[in-house]
């Protein structure tokens, strides 16, 4: 689906220069115009339809823990910024490299190795301020207003380049991107540094509304910088679509500075995060582990040196290490589910089930927590109420692929063949993948035969999916 976009980028109006000069490694940026040109509703669907494409086409973290996080922490910096239409989705990407992008619609995506680089919750949150910053601003739409007569192919193709650097890929994007006319360059190139301007600027005042240091986003600018020393001529994925230059760190610093100077609180969650996708991407749970072993005073180390020993199955050990943490803390929903799994690894299923439960009391329809007790109920073959869990879940997360994919596996342990069909049909759609879906729905059609309501039900599914498939085409994603 998203292949084709990607091959068929040379009709499209698009622009790229990449120029090393003054510290300034220049790409033009996705811009925003008036309704008249793309409207809302039409970047929304656009935005949607991207998403689908995204998600089959690049690996998503699967961890309920980050996700919330990172949507806790973008539903707080929304809502202080200039985004009106606050339909947000977020995805986290399974990738170590530097990248976070906003796309029409109101989607957002971090690589979690956002979390490697960035030193602490205001730097990390600077990011997504500027982010909402270009979402604020529609400068997708504007991008579109200056390539008139290709709206529609300027939109679909900017996406399919998102993609591109989104999964790392940076060289074939450029290739996909260096298909313009050389006229449109410099005028895009002007564009793009206008809009960076901008989001920097609306991004700093967000980052003070919401609570947090104005500061942090030119620091974050220095640590984006230091970055592209240390990994050599080829800079992260972030720096290709927001270079980074010393004028413009100067001027973060000098908008920051008119905030007044007051004492800013750092939030420990970050820290234990930031600990958890340290282990996830090391090397080895050993390497990880003596990484942490040097600085167990600290919680998010213990903590990050107990998920090590976890990951290197030593499960006695880690239970040891986090104890400490466990006790002092034991309503911390981190130390909790760590405490959790490592019961159910030692065979104990019932505590492990009671430590989760006991926190579903202070935290109901915490995401984390009923993933996890799903898994348990799962493990303990308590597969009805499994998928009990797992359909609640849903309708709180019902555009949430893995939710779907996990449910389907619960229905099917629980023997409920027709279920297995609807989940999994969920499943495809949101991963833009529009034929498997209609064909499980029509799997689940011939299961329902004789129940009028149910049948009646799949066929207006069947028939909407076929709709949303041409959508999808007339979008450019078909």
């Amino acid at each position: 689906m998203f292949k084709k976009i990607c091959t068929t980028l040379s009709a499209c109006t698009l622009a790229l220069s990449v120029t090393t000069a003054a510290n300034e490694l220049l790409l033009p940026d996705l811009g925003d115009s008036s309704s008249a040109v793309v409207s809302p509703s039409h970047e929304h669907k656009l935005g949607r339809a991207f998403l689908a494409s995204l998600r089959g086409q690049l690996p998503m973290l699967k961890d309920a823990e980050v996700q919330d996080y990172v949507e806790e922490l973008i539903f707080k910096l929304i809502n202080t910024s200039e985004v009106k239409d606050h339909r947000l989705e977020i995805v986290v990407i399974d990738s170590p490299k530097l990248n976070a992008f906003a796309a029409p619609g109101g989607i957002i995506g971090i690589n979690a190795g956002l979390f490697l680089f960035a030193e602490n919750e205001h730097q990390f949150a600077s990011v997504i301020a500027h982010e909402l910053a270009h979402l604020s601003q529609r400068h997708y739409a504007r991008g579109v207003e200056n390539a008139e007569r290709n709206k529609l192919p300027y939109l679909a193709a900017t996406l399919a380049s998102i993609a591109v650097l989104a999964a790392g890929g940076g060289d074939a994007g450029f290739a996909a991107l260096a298909t313009t006319q050389a006229g449109m360059r410099s005028q895009m190139l002007s564009f793009s540094r206008q809009n960076e301007r901008e989001a920097d600027n609306i991004g700093i005042q967000n980052l003070y509304r919401a609570g947090m240091n104005p500061q942090a986003m030119p620091a974050m600018f220095e640590q984006m910088n230091r970055a592209t020393r240390f990994l050599g001529q080829k800079p992260p994925e972030f720096l290709l679509t927001h270079p980074v230059t010393q004028n413009r760190v100067a001027d973060s610093k000098s908008r920051a500075a008119q905030f007044p100077a007051q004492k800013y609180t750092y939030n420990p969650r970050y820290e234990l995060i930031k600990a958890k996708i340290k282990v996830h991407y090391a090397s080895s749970p050993q390497t990880a582990a003596k990484q942490f072993k040097a600085n167990t005073k600290h919680s998010a180390a213990r903590y990050g040196l107990a998920l090590a020993l976890t990951a290197s199955s030593q499960p006695k050990e880690a239970l040891s290490t986090l104890k400490p943490l466990y006790e002092k803390s034991p309503d911390n929903i981190q130390f909790a589910l760590a405490q959790a799994r490592l019961e159910k690894a030692m065979g104990n299923i019932s505590q492990s089930n009671k430590t989760i439960t006991s926190l579903l009391d202070i935290y109901p329809n915490n995401h984390a927590l009923m993933l996890q007790l799903a898994d348990n109920q799962m493990a303990g073959k308590q597969y009805a109420a499994a998928e009990q869990t797992l359909r609640r879940l849903s309708r709180n997360r019902a555009t949430d692929p893995y939710v779907w994919y996990l449910l389907a596996e619960a229905r099917g342990l629980n023997k409920n063949i027709l279920g297995v069909h609807e989940a999994r049909a969920e499943y495809y759609r949101l991963n833009g993948n529009v034929d498997k879906a209609i064909e499980h729905l029509e799997y689940a059609l011939k299961l329902a035969k004789g129940k009028f309501a149910i049948t009646a039900k799949l066929n207006k599914q069947i028939e909407d999916l076929r709709a949303y498939k041409k959508e999808l085409k007339d979008l450019g994603f078909g």
